[in-house]
């Protein structure tokens, strides 16, 4: 059994954005499934990116605007948002508190690529 704690998680912060690594191939060696935690400040933002991973983001707190393609939608807390592979997405908080979100990504990002995105440990 692997157990991830946000507390000691690999981390990255930019853009009003802290992403704690949850199960990946460098934390739980996943071959398939990358999870991410993700809290987002008022006014945070995500650039418009594409990866070929397929990936979903589920809402479990706060209100924001999803892209994703030529889409874009106010989404909140208990939307689920999937995202085919390839397709270009971005995220800004429009709230006036935290928006937080668990992605999943399938299939994992490789190690070298994961230590790049998520450089540091949270008890750093």
């Amino acid at each position: 059994m692997k157990i991830v704690n946000k507390l000691t998680a690999r981390t990255y912060s930019r853009n009003g954005i802290k992403s704690y690594l949850l199960a990946s191939e460098v934390t739980t060696g996943s071959k398939q499934l990358t999870t991410t935690l993700v809290e987002m400040e008022r006014q945070g933002f995500q650039h418009i990116h594409s990866h070929e991973q397929e990936q979903c983001y589920f809402i479990i707190e706060g209100v924001g605007r999803m892209t994703v393609g030529e889409e874009s939608a106010e989404i909140r807390s208990g939307d689920c948002v999937f995202i085919p592979s390839n397709e270009p997405h971005g995220l800004e908080n429009t709230g006036s508190g935290v928006l937080r979100y668990l992605s999943a990504a399938s299939p994992s990002w490789g190690s070298e690529q994961l230590l790049e995105l998520w450089p540091d440990s949270a008890d750093d």
